[in-house]
């Protein structure tokens, strides 16, 4: 397992897929977090239409079709 965070973005109520970046959340005056040069991935997320339980995972890109 690598260490990340997942970062939002969304603002003024306009809707975005959810990012998960590597390392550790750096504090940046002017955007909020430093995420320059920082590997990136979008999160899928998967839900149990039975009981409700959550799952997600941050693929590249090219391995996100193994979840379509």
């Amino acid at each position: 397992m690598e260490d990340g965070f997942i970062i939002d973005r969304a603002d003024y109520n306009i809707g975005s897929v959810n990012t998960w970046v590597e390392g550790e959340p750096v504090k940046s005056f002017w955007s909020g977090i430093k995420t320059k040069d920082k590997q990136q991935f979008e999160v899928k997320s998967f839900r149990c239409a039975n009981c409700g339980y959550l799952e997600s995972y941050a693929v590249k890109e090219t391995e996100s079709s193994i979840f379509s």
